[in-house]
């Protein structure tokens, strides 16, 4: 038998998690790949935001400009109007 069986304790070198392909601040990363639905920072990936201001735009939509909660990037988005 071996000494490891006997004694019941893990290899000392367990295998590592591959790397993510960007990086999402852990406060962030809440989300999980299944429910991948609303804005996401094109940046960090982090899906919070402020509302810095809203506007009313062309055709009864909605502009509103957001900014990342981590990475502080900034995007615009249009939503469609109450009809």
């Amino acid at each position: 038998m071996d000494e490891r069986e006997e004694t019941g304790r893990k290899p000392e070198n367990p295998p590592t998690p591959a790397p993510a392909s960007r990086a999402v601040s852990p406060a962030c990363s809440l989300a999980s790949a299944a429910n991948r639905r609303g804005l996401e920072c094109p940046r960090c990936g982090c899906r919070h935001f402020h509302v810095l201001y809203t506007r009313a735009a062309i055709g009864g939509r909605i502009l509103r400009r957001r900014e990342c909660r981590h990475c502080g990037r900034r995007l615009t988005t249009y939503e469609k109007g109450n009809e």
